[in-house]
């Protein structure tokens, strides 16, 4: 109907033209205005499955990305090696088997590691003689028997036979042998190394008859039963990050599946990069994370809520954005008015009108297949 009304005005402005300008101007101002207006049949609303809704209350935060890597704590990392050259003499482990604290991981096997026992042999009998020379001479000290200068050496050879045993002791308790043993005369040429924490081998730097030198690394176990991330958050955003905060991260190598964590410690410095390390803890730590995957991290800041509509409500259009709004509706006609809007990025398929005091906020609004209806016009535009 208003198509047939704007279209007599228009006759009647070209009728009279030149003797009525005024009524020109206002036949104009109406056409400009019903630009905006979109109209729609039943059978069009229907066939193209369009649907529509009303605004809803929705929180949105500032939002912003860091990346890290999934890590263990350092007491949850092992780096295995021994104390003295060998030749591995057994191992029977792969990158990624399983050991429990205690477990035997490798055996080395060198000449020198007799000699270390024999050597602690020799000191535990040599101290058994010096104790008892310096008993005696205590004695005849005692008795003046003997001169004060005398005793002294005794004493000082006793102190030196003490030293040399607990020295070569020790030496035994890090080749991981039993001292009673040797004393006795067990000697071995064999050494163990036993797993120091619980885990999985993540690294292996050994093969049957390979020689490692002391301080080498023999293999690394990591525990994965308490992993975290290790995120690097820029200076700027370092102030909106306070512990105990949520934040959700994603392994983007592997799927988009979000997961939730918490801010544990944040760093105390800014390093070269001009970043911060924060360190947080997933909340699920069944996920069969693997360390060193990379991850991207979420923040959010500055909570607000704003009336919103599904960002399929939404289309851009030369740098603006536009939502439809329902002016009117018949059994045969929906008839929408195209709205310009300000908002924000997506958050959970929503997006913000932060412009909502400009609208109707008790209207329904088009919420599927704006973008084809805007940029085809419809089934009609009212000019």
């Amino acid at each position: 109907m208003k198509r047939y009304i704007y279209t007599s005005l228009f006759l009647l402005n070209l009728i009279f033209l030149s003797c009525n300008n005024s009524t020109s101007t206002s036949a104009e101002v109406e056409q400009n205005e019903d630009k905006d207006l979109i109209e729609i049949t039943s059978k069009q609303f229907e066939t193209a499955q369009l649907e529509l809704g009303y605004l809803k209350q929705n929180r949105f935060s500032e939002q912003f990305q860091v990346t890290g890597m999934i890590d263990v704590p350092p007491e949850n990392r092992a780096t295995v090696s021994s104390y003295f050259d060998g030749y591995i003499s057994e191992t029977q482990l792969l990158v990624g088997s399983e050991v429990q604290k205690g477990d035997l991981l490798v055996k080395l096997k060198h000449p020198d590691f007799i000699k270390m026992q024999q050597n602690y042999v020799e000191s535990f009998s040599n101290l058994e003689f010096q104790t008892s020379e310096f008993e005696r001479k205590k004695n005849l000290l005692e008795d003046k028997v003997i001169a004060q200068k005398v005793f002294q050496s005794t004493k000082n050879d006793y102190l030196q036979a003490k030293a040399q045993l607990q020295a070569t002791f020790e030496q035994i308790k890090l080749m991981n042998l039993n001292p009673k043993e040797i004393a006795k005369g067990n000697f071995t040429s064999e050494i163990r190394i036993y797993a120091p924490i619980s885990g999985k081998i993540s690294k292996l730097n050994v093969s049957q008859g390979k020689f490692l030198s002391k301080s080498e690394m023999i293999m690394e176990i990591l525990d994965v039963d308490h992993i975290h991330l290790e995120l690097n958050v820029f200076e700027k955003d370092i102030l909106k990050i306070h512990k105990g905060d949520t934040l959700s991260f994603k392994i983007p190598e592997i799927s988009d599946q979000i997961f939730s964590a918490y801010v544990k410690l944040i760093g105390a410095e800014v390093n070269e990069n001009r970043s911060v390390r924060v360190h947080a803890h997933p909340k699920n730590e069944n996920v069969n994370f693997s360390v060193g995957m990379f991850v991207n991290s979420y923040f959010k800041s500055n909570s607000k809520d704003y009336l919103a509509l599904p960002e399929t409500a939404f289309t851009e259009v030369d740098g603006e954005t536009f939502v439809l709004q329902l002016d009117s509706k018949t059994d045969n006609l929906f008839t929408f008015k195209k709205i310009e809007v300000k908002t924000n990025a997506p958050q959970k398929g929503l997006k913000p009108i932060l412009n909502s005091e400009q609208i109707d906020t008790e209207a329904q609004f088009l919420t599927r297949g704006v973008f084809d209806i805007i940029t085809t016009g419809g089934g009609g535009h009212s000019h």
